[in-house]
């Protein structure tokens, strides 16, 4: 993945416990670009969606300022089993910015990472108490209704074309990591 802007339009349903669902960049733990929106339950973050640029934590430990914003359901206005769009804006120089249904929520301009990375959206539970806590009793369903990814690239990468080609793309039932 490149710097460029990478939306979503999902919502949640059914969840009567924790549920995680993240859509964001990812390059390592300290490289990742977030927004999860965490179901309520019995986790120490439950009902909240959450912009975070990794790292979120200093060396010491503690938090580094402004690279976390969480916003409970409620106070949001945000009912996660309606659709709406997830959206966050990836600029080297001017940071990231994150956007819920066109409206921007929160920016960043500290840690701003270049290097390459993968765009993941996911649904998950998995006990953590810091973050989705106890798993839903029913089944949590996901439903998308669009990814997009907008981007610049100037100029056409030979090596790209050739391993994209390699592995069978480009078509919908091919990945071809952006470099």
């Amino acid at each position: 993945m490149i710097p460029g802007t990478y939306r979503t339009v999902f919502k949640l349903e059914g969840a009567k416990g924790g549920a995680c669902s993240g859509f964001f960049w990812y390059h390592d733990d300290e490289s990742e670009i977030d927004i999860e929106i965490v179901t309520p339950g019995d986790s120490l973050v439950n009902g909240t969606i959450n912009y975070t640029l990794h790292p979120s934590l200093g060396q010491d430990g503690q938090p580094i300022p402004n690279a976390t914003l969480s916003v409970p359901l409620a106070q949001s206005r945000l009912s996660p089993e309606t659709f709406h769009e997830y959206r966050f804006d990836w600029h080297p120089q001017r940071g990231v910015e994150y956007h819920l249904d066109g409206h921007l929520v929160h920016t960043i301009v500290r840690n701003i990472r270049t290097q390459g990375g993968n765009l993941q959206l996911k649904l998950w539970a998995d006990g953590n108490k810091w973050w989705s806590g106890t798993p839903s009793t029913t089944d949590v369903v996901m439903t998308v209704k669009s990814i997009d990814a907008y981007y610049n690239t100037s100029s056409s990468d030979a090596a790209w074309v050739k391993a994209c080609a390699a592995a069978g793309g480009p078509s919908s039932k091919t990945i071809c990591t952006i470099k």
